[in-house]
């Protein structure tokens, strides 16, 4: 009869990354989610690293380092489209979410990863390049710029990181299919950069389950988890009903 290794499992289980779909989820439960990630990653009680992928409705967030320069002059214009603004605990422009986003948490422990912060910074950025050449789409990044990772015709990623104790949280936000006159309007497009998505990219729409799984694979292998367990959902978070204005809803991301 065949018996299980329970040493060998918990080896494997340790060893391995905890990736979460959890499909269109609200900023703030997202964020309390990563906080017990981070908890659970720090302790090393259940896991050793954590990928939290989702879409958000509108919303932007504004990292420590960022300027209110970075929104529009009148807050009431992003009321009126139901766009809330939160100030969040990460480097970076502020960025827009919204639907055809893919927002990549990572949690794990560098010192675990064996990588220094600017390492940590630079395999993220490659995460992303080897996720869009997987969809033929040609990425680079500047060394000058941390925070992005450009296609041909402008940025569709942009990078938010912050590490407190050696932990990591938030991660990286592609631009797959949302509405670019909106982003145009929000942090680095405010100020003139070009920003551009892997639709605009490939000339036509891409996935989200193919750009998804692509950079798992490509976030996990870069961090060391080359194993990972995947899994829909999470037990803390419900699924309710959100206005969202009517302008975003008219995009090309099939998972909403």
């Amino acid at each position: 009869m065949a018996q299980i290794d329970w040493d060998d499992f918990a080896d494997r289980t340790a060893t391995a990354a905890e990736v979460r779909l959890l499909g269109c989820a609200d900023l703030p439960s997202v964020l309390a989610l990563q906080k017990l990630m981070v908890h659970e990653v720090r302790q090393q009680s259940r896991m050793s690293a954590a990928v939290l992928l989702c879409e958000h409705p509108p919303c932007v967030t504004v990292g420590l380092g960022a300027s209110l320069l970075e929104l529009p002059a009148d807050a009431r214009e992003l009321e009126s489209r139901l766009i809330r603004v939160h100030r969040v605990r990460r480097d970076g422009r502020a960025i827009l979410h919204q639907p055809g986003q893919l927002a990549a948490y990572v949690v794990i422990s560098l010192e675990e990863c064996g990588l220094e912060a600017d390492q940590y910074r630079q395999r993220l950025q490659q995460a992303v390049v080897l996720a869009c050449r997987d969809l033929q789409v040609v990425a680079s990044v500047d060394p000058e710029d941390g925070t992005a990772v450009s296609g041909r015709h402008g940025v569709i990623a942009e990078l938010g990181i912050h590490v407190d104790q050696g932990v990591t949280s938030f991660g990286v936000y592609l631009n797959v299919g949302p509405r670019l006159d909106e982003v145009r309007e929000i942090g680095r497009g405010l100020a003139g950069e070009r920003v551009s998505s892997l639709n605009a990219e490939r000339v036509r729409p891409t996935p989200m389950a193919q750009i998804r799984s692509a950079l798992t694979v490509h976030l996990c292998e870069q961090l060391g988890y080359p194993e990972y367990h995947l899994h829909t959902g999470h037990p803390f978070l419900t699924r309710t009903r959100a206005l969202i204005h009517d302008k975003f809803t008219d995009h090309h991301s099939p998972e909403l």
